[in-house]
Parts: structure tokens; sequence; C-alpha cells
């Protein structure tokens, strides 16, 4: 009775959390299911419209401004191809969330990435753009199976790991939304029994968590006792790639499998698989998919590309054929003359569990949300020495001593005996294909880079 309560004042928070922060979705439910003629017809117009709005901002690149003149779609979707793509660094470089805040009277919030490659970007969301952003991320979890007012076990990063505290209104929030935080920077047995009891005392339940997060504990559960059925109805992935190898362990252990949520801070949900083995659906028309070569040319149904994503709502940071840094797969059944509306597969960053020295097991992901919170750092990298201590080179513009102390203090109390240190260098190098690893190791035959 009393969980019979708490799920039905929950459905009541929800809807007032909604009608507070979240757009209607209806746009999203409702264009699949219009003609692929009407579906490019739709999407080239939000183009045209947000090109014409960039191209004439005072930060415009040139070849917006260019654009922003064309008065015919489809001479514009001719054209598409051709524009600049929007890369992190340039957003870094070029865009500055609090500049464009202010230089164009602007409502909304700054935000920044994990920076799964070591490189966390801060970007501004107007106020519109932050209600599609819940919007979608709700929109998704329905599609998915979740309702409101249906108990989240979310395995996540808990923010006491980085010594950070909620805002009592926000603990509130999540509490009376039936949203529960398990940690999981350090993943042991205490972690699993935590997911175990919350699932069993809110069932039937959801769960999200970073995917190796997720899989750590479906493995440990599948050594036990078989739980009850029921008590997970659905569960996604975020933050990290997914392979059916990990969502075929995870319904081994709770009865359902791991959908592929793919989002990000940037554009909220981007893609989502709606079912096991499925596709994953593009969110259009709030966002535009293509996938590209090396040299920025289209790639065929089969062969991998790099995804470039435009949002056809945001007003603050162009992303206008931003590049994410990920890499995915679409066959001849996700595209039609509209483009690309569902990914095959995606084939992107993978983020992993580390043993330290000590035996203490953590996320790599601790670091992105750690260095997040101190812009003095611009890129970051962690290498594992072969002496089991650790080397955090950091390039930026330096610590004053009080944040130096502040970020010491929380790495040590984290990392507990074992041993690092915080070395800054005017760069860190990249891997053949151009990538800033967020973790490496140090091969014993090889001395540590200067």
């Amino acid at each position: 009775m009393k969980f019979m309560i708490e799920s039905w004042a929950s459905r009541i928070w929800w809807r007032r959390y909604l009608r507070r922060h979240a757009a209607s979705w209806s746009e999203l439910a409702e264009f699949p299911g219009k003609s692929p003629v009407e579906q490019r017809k739709v999407l080239v117009a939000r183009l045209l419209e947000q090109v014409r709005y960039f191209g004439n901002r005072e930060d415009a690149l040139p070849e917006w401004r260019e654009a922003a003149r064309i008065r015919e779609p489809d001479e514009l979707w001719r054209a598409w191809p051709s524009l600049p793509i929007v890369t992190r660094e340039m957003l870094r470089s070029r865009f500055d969330p609090r500049e464009i805040q202010s230089r164009f009277q602007l409502r909304g919030d700054v935000d920044a990435t994990g920076g799964s490659t070591g490189e966390p970007t801060r970007f501004f969301h107007d106020t519109e753009m932050s209600r599609r952003r819940t919007a979608a991320r709700v929109y998704a979890q329905m599609c998915m199976g979740w309702r409101p007012g249906m108990a989240t076990v979310i395995v996540w990063g808990s923010e006491r790991d980085i010594m950070r505290s909620l805002h009592w209104k926000r603990r509130l929030g999540s509490r009376l939304l039936r949203q529960f935080l398990v940690g999981g920077y350090k993943l042991d047995r205490k972690t699993v029994e935590t997911v175990v009891g919350l699932v069993l005392r809110h069932r039937p339940a959801a769960v999200y968590g970073f995917t190796s997060m997720l899989e750590f504990v479906a493995r440990e559960v599948s050594q036990g006792p078989p739980l009850p059925k029921g008590c997970v109805h659905t569960a996604w992935c975020g933050g990290e790639m997914l392979f059916p190898e990990q969502s075929a362990l995870f319904k081994r252990a709770f009865g359902v499998p791991i959908l592929n949520h793919y989002g990000g801070r940037e554009l909220s949900t981007m893609a989502c698989q709606f079912e096991e083995g499925g596709p994953l659906h593009v969110f259009r028309p709030w966002l535009f998919c293509e996938l590209v070569d090396d040299n920025g040319k289209r790639v065929g149904p089969g062969e991998t590309g790099k995804l470039l994503w435009t949002s056809t709502v945001c007003r603050g940071t162009p992303f206008l054929r931003y590049e994410v840094g990920d890499l995915a797969v679409f066959d001849t059944s996700g595209e039609n003359e509209s483009g690309v509306f569902a990914l095959h597969r995606l084939e992107g960053r993978v983020a992993s569990v580390l043993e330290l020295p000590n035996g203490k097991r953590m996320n790599n992901l601790f670091w992105n949300h750690l260095f997040k919170g101190f812009p003095e750092i611009h890129q970051f990298q962690v290498l594992v020495k072969c002496d089991g201590s650790l080397e955090i080179r950091l390039t930026g513009q330096g610590f004053a001593p009080s944040r130096q102390t502040e970020c010491h203090t929380i790495v040590r109390n984290f990392l507990g005996g074992v041993p690092f240190e915080f070395r800054w260098v005017d760069r860190i190098p990249l891997t053949a294909q151009g990538k800033l690893l967020q973790v490496v190791r140090e091969s014993p035959a090889t001395p540590t880079e200067n």
C-alpha cells in the first residue's frame, strides 16, 4: 500500500514537473508517421530557419552568412553538405557560452560535457532548448517502457564521490519523482546490494546507468539466486557504448535487456533503441543526422562514418553539423529521401572499469565529472604507470594554490593510498586517429613521454 501511494503521488509530481520543465513531444511522436517527402519538407524548412538565424547573428561563420541568403529550401538541401563542420574545438575557441548569453540577451543555462575524450566543452542552451531537452529524455524513456511514477534506479556517478553535495531541493525533487541514485564510481558488493535492494523494494522498477556499471552489477547478480520475475520492467544505458553481450548478461540477471539510449549533454537524446535488437531511432525533427568520412563526404549504408548532428531547436550555441566525436553505421532500412532516420549500430567511445593497484575498482568517467568542474583545465589524461602510480596530465591555465589544494584533496580522498601526481604539460599526444584518450597505460618497454 505504501508504494502504491508513493507511485500515485509521484505521477502527480511528474505532471507538475513536466508542465514546468518540458515542452510537448508531440512532434517527436508524429514525425515518423509522415511520408518521406513530407519529412524532408519539414526538415529542410527547419534547417533553413536555423541557418537564417545563426547566419544573421554577429558571431556567424562566413558560410552561414552566405547560406542565410538562400530562399529556396531545395537549394539549401543541395548546399547543406558543403557547410562547415562545427567541432568541439571550434565551440571552445569561437563560441563562448557566457559571451553568447550576454551578447544576444538570451535566457537559458550554461552547461558542460562530461569530456569523454578528456576535453570538457561548455555550451549555452536557451530556455526553449532546455525544455525540448527534458521532453526528449522523458519521451525516450516512455518509448522504452517507463511510465511517470515508476521508480527508476540510476547507477551513475555519485556526487558524493567528488565531494559535491546536492541542494536539498534537488534531493527532494528526485525522491518525489522516485529517482534513486546509486554511486557507481566505486564498484563493489555494496553497490550491487544497493541496486538489488532498491529494485526489490520498488518493483516493478526501471534501471538506468552507465553500461559498464550495469554490466558489473548484472555479472554479480547472475552468480547468485535468481531474482523474482518482473522486478525490473525496463532498463537502458547512457554515456557509454552498449554491446550485445552486455545486454544479454543483464537480461539473464534481471529478465529484461539493456536498451541503447544514445545522447549527450549538448543535444540531449539523439537516438534511442525502442526494442531489443532494434535500430536506434533518430529524434527527428528536432535533430538532423549525417554520417561522413574523414574528408567530410557522406558515407553509404554499411560504412562507418563520423556522426554530425544539427539541432533544429537550439538558439544558443550553434549546433550546425556538429561533430560529437562518435562513429556509427546506418543501413538501407534506416534511410529515405529525408536522410538518415535510424542508426544500425554505434561504434564509439568505450569507458571502462579501472582496477587500481590497491584492489579498488573505479569507473574512468570519474575523471570527466571531476574535471568539468575545474574550468582551468582544458584537457586531461590519466596515465597508469608501471609502478602502480597515476600521472594526471593537464593542459590549461594552471591552478591557483587554493584550487590546486581543492582538486588534490578530492583525488587523494577518492584514490585512498594510490600515489599520484598532477603534471601540467603544453600538449597531450593524440592517437593516430586524432583522438585524445582519457586513460592510458604505460608500456613496460616504453619510457614515460616527456
